[in-house]
């Protein structure tokens, strides 16, 4: 009875030393540290790769930056570290950046350039003002400069005009012509001067854009001396009238030309009568805005490469115009004022690829 007992406890205390055996044995010998070898930089298919051949896991974080899509940008542990098979190794890996045209923001007022990159999704970064001979309040520079493609997240910088420098407490009117008439006002102030408005019939322009100012832009007037921009309307109320309208038709006093006989001259005027009433007739057919042209105002400014060719389309109810279609010369200012009907869509291409696109309506 004795020795049964003691040969039933001496097979306990065996099965325990080899249980404890084979564990140390899984512990500290099935899984041997191995060293990490260098995997920043690779792509992610070939560093799971690497450590599925060295029997080591592989954990895939996604961070964003400025690589591309799919780059190992760190790793865990460091290159050279011993780690055991039984624990996963850590990848940072570029989860990328998607690029898009950044806009050419040069002429368009610092509420048009931060409206224009909010609408495009870019940050806008810092902003500085210094004298320069363009209007006050008017982008002059940016930084990154168009045309070029960049990640949303990168700040863009603006380079604002505070307009010439004032000598003896006069100031440079600037060129207000072909803006529309809340630009032209802001513009105006933004230089020290006082907008005047007028508005005149004129509907081969767009409604609210200014058709001509005085003084001519150019001029060093005092400082807070007025500037009267005349103002493009389709009111037919506005149109100039000759005398006969203003003091009746057939009624005394009105002035005849001394050339024309009186019943040639009235004519003439039942004439002119028809053509308006047809004029106004037309115009209730179609609307102002499939009728009467309007004037896209396009400016770019081409890098400073050569030989590159420019192309600016335009499509409008009309079809497809090609406005510019050659070699740019480095740095070659654009300024191009294109008529249209309805709406229109503009299009840049710089050496094949596009660069930008704006609409008019």
């Amino acid at each position: 009875m004795g020795r049964t007992f003691r040969a039933a406890l001496l097979l306990v205390l065996l099965c325990i030393i080899g249980s404890a055996a084979f564990i140390s044995y899984k512990v500290f010998f099935s899984n041997p540290a191995r060293s990490i070898p260098l995997l920043k930089g690779s792509s992610v298919i070939e560093a799971v790769q690497t450590l599925e051949r060295m029997g080591i896991k592989a954990r895939v974080e996604e961070e964003d930056s400025a690589l591309p899509r799919g780059t190992v940008i760190g790793q865990w542990p460091e290159t050279g570290v011993k780690l055991r098979a039984d624990k996963a190794a850590i990848l940072k890996v570029s989860r990328g950046s998607e690029k898009l045209p950044l806009p050419d923001l040069r002429g368009l007022t610092e509420k048009q350039a931060v409206a224009r990159l909010e609408e495009a999704g870019f940050v806008l970064g810092e902003v500085q003002k210094i004298n320069h001979e363009r209007p006050a309040g008017v982008v002059v520079a940016q930084n990154p400069a168009a045309p070029v493609s960049i990640s949303q997240s990168r700040e863009v910088g603006l380079l604002i005009s505070l307009g010439p420098a004032a000598a003896s407490g006069t100031v440079i009117v600037p060129d207000l012509v072909q803006r529309d008439e809340k630009t032209a006002e802001s513009l105006a102030r933004e230089s020290s001067l006082r907008p005047r408005l007028e508005r005149v019939y004129d509907n081969s322009s767009p409604q609210g854009m200014v058709v001509s100012m005085n003084p001519a832009a150019g001029q060093r007037v005092p400082r807070g001396a007025d500037v009267y921009l005349r103002v493009a309307s389709w009111d037919r109320k506005l149109a100039p009238q000759n005398d006969d309208e203003k003091s009746g038709s057939g009624a005394k006093g009105a002035v005849e030309d001394p050339g024309v006989e009186p019943d040639t001259a009235a004519a003439q005027n039942r004439k002119g009568d028809d053509v308006v009433a047809q004029t106004a007739q037309d115009d209730k057919k179609q609307p102002p805005s499939e009728t009467k042209k309007k004037v896209a105002s396009i400016r770019y400014q081409a890098p400073p490469v050569s030989n590159q060719t420019l192309v600016i389309e335009l499509i409008d109810k009309e079809g497809e115009h090609t406005l510019v279609n050659r070699k740019a010369k480095a740095g070659e200012y654009i300024k191009i004022n294109a008529p249209y009907v309805g709406e229109a869509v503009v299009t840049i291409y710089l050496g094949g690829n596009f660069v930008w696109q704006d609409r008019y309506n």
